[in-house]
Parts: structure tokens; sequence; C-alpha cells
């Protein structure tokens, strides 16, 4: 978290509102595509190691090859498309920047179904890597490119690609390393693949949209020094979703391997959990983040306060959404986590078109706060009278939780924890 934030401040300060909003289109641009590609396989990359008991080195053969497959295509599709793209959600970003970034496609999707290797055999030292060495690398990449050399935009992005390229390339040989991959397709274990990927792909293409849209939508109303304020807004608060996202990292492959009814009860006790804590960081950023937006990023960027502030509500409301998602895809109920996204990206859409061209990037914050709470809320409701467990179970710690907290803080304190 630290080393992202590091990033985005040199990037802020030495790009500007308009070339940082630019960076931010380039660097969101391949996550967004990749998900139109990835047919659900990560997920269901998991579920075939954990539920089903499949190979791991005849399921990560598999993905290679779909990843490469499908990366590959996607990336002449977008390279066909190109005139349209630069006209619309890519509109001001210079020409020469889009092959750079179309390079990264099969490497992106690559990486997502790898991860989904490591996650399923709970490898999570090689995960954490995969998190760390980008954002570490990106840190030094953009200090030397944007502040060194004065590579501006363009060494931002060649940085960037570059990074990814390595971190995917080093995935892939270690799971090599412990699975040895084979340049061999298994169709029976390819259908089962795609068939249970193909229920979370509409619902992780949905979510993806729908917490990215709205920097596209701002570009295409407004202008990408409007993308920059906003990127600064959307970086900061999403600091806080690291929590639930590691959380419902290591959560998901162990729901996978649980009755339902453990499942239920180790969710209800991770969600409220996970919720204390993000609200608690929320509340530290509601107090100290304007501050730091205006220390860190100067006064150039303090169009971003506002925008971060009305974000906050529905951050705390997505970690919710983000680890009830890992129980009903863990029990084959993508159904419910489809309705949920679709529901929520398309109130999204349309609160987007009409708040973004009449309060700017502040309507687009509130657009997100209000999308990401009703997603919850849909399967907040369905957990709830699916598990048996009451509403307070599931988003509200108890006192001997809190306690277990306030033990734990005082452990953190010299000499508290000897009174």
């Amino acid at each position: 978290m630290a080393l992202g934030i590091a990033t985005s401040v040199i990037t802020a300060r030495a790009l500007g509102p308009s070339g940082r909003g630019l960076l931010q289109l380039l660097t969101i641009f391949p996550a967004t595509m990749s998900n139109f590609a990835k047919l659900g396989i990560p997920v269901a990359n998991v579920y075939c190691i954990r539920r089903r008991g499949a190979r791991t080195s005849a399921v990560a053969s598999n993905s290679l090859l779909l990843g490469l497959a499908l990366g590959t295509v996607l990336a002449l599709i977008c390279w066909l498309g190109r005139g349209w793209l630069l006209h619309t959600v890519l509109r001001g970003v210079p020409a020469v920047t889009l092959p750079l970034v179309l390079v990264l496609l099969p490497f992106v999707v690559l990486q997502t179904f790898f991860l989904g290797i490591l996650q399923a055999e709970q490898r999570f030292q090689e995960y954490n890597f995969q998190q760390i060495a980008p954002t570490l690398f990106g840190l030094v990449g953009m200090a030397v490119a944007l502040l060194w050399l004065r590579a501006g935009l363009i060494g931002a992005v060649i940085v960037q690609t570059a990074v990814v390229a390595l971190v995917t390339v080093w995935l892939v040989l270690s799971v090599h390393r412990r699975t040895p991959l084979r340049l061999a397709w298994d169709g029976p274990l390819a259908k089962e693949m795609l068939g249970f990927g193909g229920k979370s792909y509409v619902q992780t293409l949905a979510a993806t949209l729908h917490r990215q849209i709205d920097q596209y939508m701002i570009n295409v109303f407004l202008d990408p020094a409007q993308v920059g304020l906003y990127a600064v807004a959307v970086n900061l608060t999403n600091v806080l979703l690291k929590i639930p996202d590691a959380t419902g990292t290591v959560l998901y492959p162990r729901l996978a391997a649980l009755e339902e009814g453990d499942a239920h009860r180790a969710t209800a006790r991770v969600c409220r959990n996970t919720v204390f804590i993000t609200a608690a960081l929320g509340v530290g950023c509601l107090l100290f983040g304007p501050f730091g937006i205006r220390v860190l990023y100067g006064p150039r960027f303090a169009g971003a306060i506002r925008p971060m502030l009305l974000m906050l509500p529905g951050i705390v409301m997505m970690s919710l959404y983000m680890i009830l998602t890992r129980n009903f895809t863990s029990r084959n109920r993508q159904g419910v986590n489809i309705v949920a996204a679709g529901v929520a990206l398309s109130v999204n859409v349309g609160l987007n078109c009409v708040l973004i061209p009449r309060w700017g990037i502040s309507g687009a914050a509130i657009s997100t706060a209000v999308s990401y709470s009703l997603a919850a809320l849909i399967l907040l409701v369905v957990f709830v009278r699916e598990s048996g467990h009451s509403l307070a179970e599931t988003v509200l710690v108890g006192r001997e939780e809190i306690g277990g907290y306030v033990r734990r803080a005082r452990g953190l304190v010299p000499g508290a924890a000897a009174e």
C-alpha cells in the first residue's frame, strides 16, 4: 500500500493532472479489457483444484494455452478497433502508446490465470511476491523514468509494460518449477473449467466494469485532467480495499473445501471483522486524507479531496461485497453474484450519465458509493436468508472481538502489555 501511494505521488507530481489522467487510462485499460477474455478461468482454477481434485499440472497447462490464445486474440481485436478507442474511452491518449499497452494483454490474462493456481495451492508467499514485486519495481522504474530521465508519459508506459511482462514470466516459471507445464490440452478438464468459469465470467466482467467504467466516462464527458484528479481519489480509497481483497484471497480456497454450514460460519466471522477494520481505516482516511492529498500531491490535486470523501461509504460497503462473493462462488452460486454485479453496473452507468455532466468527478464519486452499497446489500440479504445468520452476526463485531482488538493494540505499545 505504501509503495503504491509513493508511486502515485511520483507520477502525479511529474505528469500533472492531465498526464496523470492519461497514464491512469493506459494503466487500467489492459486490466479492463483482459476481463473480456478471462472467461472466469481464475476462479475455476481454484474450484477445480480444491473442490474437484484436478491435477494442478493439467489445470496450469490448460491455463497457459488458453491465456496465450485469448490474450493474443483480444490484442488483435483492440488493434483493429484502435480508431474507435482513441476517439472515445482513450480520447487524448497518444497513439504511439497504444501498442505498448496492447502487448500487455496476453501477459495480464496469463497473470490472473496463474495467480488462481497459487491461490488454489495456498502458496501465498509467492502470491504476495506477485502483488508486491510490480509495485516495488514500478516505484523504482517510475522514479528513474520520470524524475531522472524526464521521459514523461511514454517513459511511464514503457516502465509499466516492462514490469508486468517481467513479473508474469516469473510467475509462469515459478508454477512450472513446482508443477511442470506441458503444451498438451486436456479436453474434459477444459470443459469443466470453462463450464464453471462461464458462470463466474459475467459476474467478474460486470464487477470489473463497475469499478473502472466511471474513469472512462469521466474522460468522455470531461477531460484527462479530471481523470487524473479522480484517479488520485480512487487510488487512495482503493488502498482500503487491500484488506478485503487479501482476506478474500485466502478465504475463497478454504471455503471451497468446507461444508456449507462451516462455510457460512466462516464467512460471517470474516465479514464482520473485515467491515470493522475497513470502517476504522475509513475514519482515518476521512480525518487525514485531505491533509495527505495537499501535502503529498500538492495544490494541483486538491480537487481530488471531495470525491475521495464521497467514495468512502461505498468503499466500506464494497469490503462486504468482496467477502460475500467468495461465499457464493465457493458454493457454485454465481447467479447471485451476477445479479448483484449487473444491477450495480447498470445503476452506476445510469447515475454517471446524469451526475458527471452536472457535478463532475464528485458526481462520479456519488455514483460509485451508491452502486457499491447497492451491490453489497443485495448479497447481504441473500446471505442472511440462506445462511441462517442474522444481520448483526454478519456485519457487527461482538464485545469479545473488540476486546481482542484492544488487547492486540496494547501489545503493540511498549509497556502496555505489562500493565
